[in-house]
């Protein structure tokens, strides 16, 4: 179970690779708030099929909710404008390392807190180190996307 439940996660990091590349080239024939609203639009189609006929939950009892919680929804088109705008620029990679980078900190900074009604987990000289880590990692990622480009537009100057 634990491994189809890791398996699953990997695919959805795929999938969220492939859409930002997808996006970013979109993004630069149609527009950034085009690319995303087609994204955003497609996306709730498909979840509102998958709703009506594989739902097991009550979407009615979205309105009984704190109303804090329905932010997520801001967050996911956040998450998909603001990659329309960086995959064109820094590429998939640095991108999608970025994006985990953001992930991990504030999730770091949510258990240290035990905001949402999570446990407290103390942020400690691993988990820095372990950021940290991420950092330096972004850092030769950004940097080899820079000598590629400069390569490219060598190559290029000369054919």
């Amino acid at each position: 179970m634990n491994l189809l439940v890791i398996l699953s996660a990997f695919i959805a990091g795929v999938a969220l690779a492939a859409q930002s590349m997808i996006n970013g080239t979109l993004a630069k024939k149609t527009g950034m708030f085009e690319s995303a609203f087609l994204t955003v639009v497609s996306g709730s189609i498909f979840l509102g099929i998958m709703i009506v006929f594989f739902a097991e939950g009550e979407i009615l009892k979205i309105a009984d909710v704190p109303k804090w919680q329905l932010l997520c929804a801001f967050f996911g088109l956040a998450y998909v404008v603001l990659m329309v705008v960086a995959v064109p620029k820094i590429g998939v990679t640095a991108s999608v390392i970025t994006v985990i980078i953001g992930q991990i900190v504030s999730s770091m900074i949510i258990d240290h807190y035990g905001w949402f009604g999570n446990n407290i987990i103390p942020l400690d000289l691993e988990r820095v180190v372990g950021i940290l880590l991420m950092f330096v990692a972004l850092y030769f990622i950004v940097k080899g996307n820079q000598k590629s480009e400069s390569e490219n537009k060598h190559v290029h100057t000369i054919t």
